[in-house]
């Protein structure tokens, strides 16, 4: 099963490659990594401050029996200028029941806020990543690099899913922040492949509905319910008689929901180190103080 939530299913695959997103935990106490950089609403410029967050229940299952049930916290942890690139961090708490929480950092560029097709081309914003200590106790920052197929392909953004957007117009949305009034919007999606397996060709589909509920009031990702249903189908056919191809057969469908339950300001990050964790304003004006005694200090040149 695929996870329920698209954008964080986006976010996941690009963002933390180890992860096994197509076997989720299904027992307590499994640990759940992920970043939840797909979740953020790019339609928008930034509203968000460093130390604003949200959060939510994520809960899917699946015909097969596979299940997720967890609790996803982002957090806007601070800012770093990137050789002139100012970005964000954000940090992605993923806590299930009764396990120790997965925790993860990802310094995405400003500059995704001006692309039209931003969750499509999530990776080519994201700076570093922040997985974790070293050994020696340091913070273990790796630089993203693009996969080389996508930068000679571009793929993604070239030929993105086929998606059909429909607004629903005003709705509210009862949370257990209250309740919110909203914007409902119903997004499909589908994607489509053939394979050759042995003497077969096998053909596979893969669409998914999502329904949205938007509320400027909650805090970087505007979301305050979504909902999603994921169908995998296949059929497939002998090699060169695709006229005698079997009906389309749905191997799974699993459906997902995320449910606001908090947002606010003001939580401390719990990875990413004091010096990244305010504005770049406020670092570069921390570094001229900083500066500024030894230059009083100084002997003065004859």
């Amino acid at each position: 099963m695929r996870r329920a939530i698209p954008r964080l299913l986006a976010a996941i695959a690009i963002a933390v490659p180890v992860v096994t997103l197509d076997t989720p935990p299904t027992h307590a106490g499994a640990k759940v990594v992920m970043s939840g950089i797909g979740l953020i609403d790019y339609r928008h410029k930034p509203t968000f401050k460093v130390g604003d967050w949200v959060r939510y229940h994520m809960q899917s299952h699946s015909e097969l029996g596979q299940s997720d049930d967890y609790t996803l916290t982002l957090l806007i942890a601070g800012e770093e200028d990137f050789w002139g690139d100012p970005g964000f961090w954000l940090e992605t708490w993923a806590e299930v029941p009764n396990g120790a929480p997965s925790i993860r950092g990802a310094l995405m560029s400003y500059e995704i806020f001006g692309d039209s097709l931003a969750t499509q081309r999530l990776q080519l914003y994201q700076r570093k990543l922040l997985s974790g200590l070293n050994e020696d106790g340091s913070p273990a920052f790796t630089i993203n690099k693009p996969a080389t197929g996508l930068l000679k392909t571009r793929s993604d953004p070239m030929m993105p899913a086929h998606m059909d957007v429909d607004t629903l117009g005003r709705d509210t949305v009862r949370t257990p922040m209250g309740i919110f009034n909203v914007l409902k919007v119903v997004a499909r999606e589908g994607r489509a492949t053939t394979q050759s397996v042995g003497d077969s060709s096998v053909y596979s589909e893969v669409r998914e509905n999502r329904t949205s509920w938007y509320a400027m009031d909650v805090p970087i990702t505007h979301l305050a319910r979504e909902d999603v249903e994921d169908i995998v189908a296949r059929k497939s056919w002998l090699i060169g008689r695709s006229g005698d191809a079997s009906a389309l057969n749905i191997n799974d469908r699993g459906l997902g929901t995320a449910r606001l339950i908090g947002f606010g300001h003001g939580l401390a990050p719990q990875m990413l180190p004091e010096r990244l964790r305010h504005t770049i304003a406020e670092q570069v004006a921390a570094e001229r103080a900083a500066a500024r005694p030894r230059a009083l200090t100084a002997p003065k040149r004859r």
